[in-house]
């Protein structure tokens, strides 16, 4: 049940009170405190129509207001305080009688609160990533399927089943050390960024755009679109794809390695990246003047030119 006339954070959508012909008076919470019949059970006890709206109680002519009950008995002692709070809850309640009732989004930003996605992808990801909503605004990316940022989201929330991860979790493992390299403990950083195997790729990858060596990146960084490039919007999206097809094949290369015993080597990991992430751009993003030879000798080229 939503909240009327007042905004609550536990709701996602509140009523606002408008001829209070659709609204409970008694059992829909629009006092943004509780149900009146829970917050002022004595009072409750003595209305004759518990199903009574709020139009039926309260009436507003100008500024003032004029209040119908239907009491069973008139309220005296602790129930006269009860009543007296009532109205003066009422008295502060600003609804607008020529107007119906309606329902609103409560995590908008407009003064209208129309319910908008975007609002609802900034809510989640404010609760469930902290901050890397608003340090990384472009978390996500319609260029890429909905698996590659799902992907992404998991492995910066360190919820990828890494040796280390899972060790946390209380599984028996014969040992926490990286399956590729042996070099270190297998976390989500390490799998994805530090190990050998994936610094080899990585560093393909900034050759093949031209971008001199890979260092001192981080996982937030690779989702990000990159401040450091000067690139135009589009331009900046095509660049986190590729990074971020860059990790997803990490990734799949490193559960090849683990179930399979195999090992795919830096020049066909390379390979694959480049026809997925060109296959992905060119037919999600409909751009135009795509061309897949400039993509594969210069894909720096698209930075500001599309």
């Amino acid at each position: 049940m939503g909240c009327a006339g007042a905004y609550c954070r536990k709701c996602s959508f509140v009523k606002t009170i408008g001829d209070g012909d659709t609204t409970s008076f008694w059992h829909e919470q629009w006092s943004g405190g509780g149900k009146l019949s829970i917050l002022f059970l004595r009072l409750f006890m003595l209305e004759r129509d518990k199903d009574s709206t709020f139009k039926d109680r309260v009436q507003k002519n100008g500024s003032n207001l004029a209040f119908s009950w239907n009491w069973s008995r008139e309220p005296t002692g602790r129930t006269r305080s009860e009543l007296d709070r009532v109205v003066e809850l009422l008295q502060s309640l600003n609804f607008d009688s020529s107007s119906t009732d309606s329902w609103c989004w409560s995590f908008g930003s407009s003064s209208s609160r129309l319910f908008k996605v975007k609002d609802l992808s900034v809510a989640i990801d404010a609760k469930l990533l902290g901050n890397v909503s608003s340090t990384h605004p472009t978390f996500h990316n319609n260029f890429v399927p909905k698996k590659i940022e799902i992907f992404m989201w998991r492995a910066l929330k360190k919820r990828l089943p890494v040796r280390v991860e899972l060790d946390k979790r209380g599984i028996d493992l014969d040992s926490i050390r990286c399956p590729l390299c042996d070099d270190d403990l297998e976390s989500v950083d390490h799998s994805i960024i530090f190990c050998k195997y994936a610094l080899d790729i990585w560093e393909r990858l900034f050759r093949w755009w031209g971008l001199g060596s890979f260092s001192s990146y981080s996982l937030p960084k690779i989702i990000s679109e990159d401040s450091n490039i000067s690139a135009s919007t589009r331009g900046s999206k095509i660049w986190q794809v590729t990074k971020w097809v860059c990790a997803y094949f990490i990734w799949k290369n490193r559960n090849n390695k683990t179930f399979k015993g195999k090992c795919a080597i830096g020049p066909v990991t390379l390979s694959e990246i480049q026809v997925m992430s060109f296959e992905w751009i060119s037919k999600r993003s409909k751009l135009q003047n795509f061309d897949w030879l400039v993509w594969l000798s210069n894909p720096s080229h698209y930075l500001n030119t599309l």
